[in-house]
């Protein structure tokens, strides 16, 4: 029975969540996931706990803050303003807002802050700094 490398495909289900229960991401294994081990695919932090697995085998692993996403940067806050909004967007804390990059790429930021000054952005990922529960089952494994 192979174990699951770098380079190997597998199938997974699992489920991803919050400390308080709260479900970020999950796969079903009826629709599992299925990826190469070093693919980038998901976060390399997340692939290391179930790295050594082998079919059929289950787990469930406390990801603590900055091994599945980095820690929060303060250098992905920013403050745009009040003349940059678009005023078709009537942004509210706590709100997502996606953003094209000149690279043709999207990304999304939290607003923190509404102001005179202007909007406080942060870009930072949204699970950045989160302790995280990965719970996964391995479906399949070839190397």
């Amino acid at each position: 029975m192979n174990t699951i490398l770098p380079g190997c495909k597998v199938k997974l289900a699992f489920v991803l969540s919050l400390l308080d229960g709260t479900e970020i991401d999950a796969a079903s294994a009826d629709e599992p996931l299925e990826l190469l081990v070093g693919d980038g695919s998901i976060s390399p932090g997340l692939e290391f706990a179930f790295q050594g697995m082998r079919a059929g085998e289950s787990g469930r692993f406390d990801i603590p803050p900055g091994i599945a996403f980095p820690m929060p940067d303060a250098d992905k806050v920013f403050v745009l303003p009040p003349e940059d909004f678009d005023s078709e967007i009537v942004p509210e804390v706590g709100q997502f807002i996606e953003f094209d990059l000149p690279s043709g790429e999207t990304t999304v930021a939290r607003v923190l802050k509404i102001s005179q000054e202007g909007m406080e952005l942060d870009f930072n990922h949204p699970l950045a700094g989160l302790p995280l529960v990965f719970d996964v089952q391995v479906i399949d494994v070839a190397c």
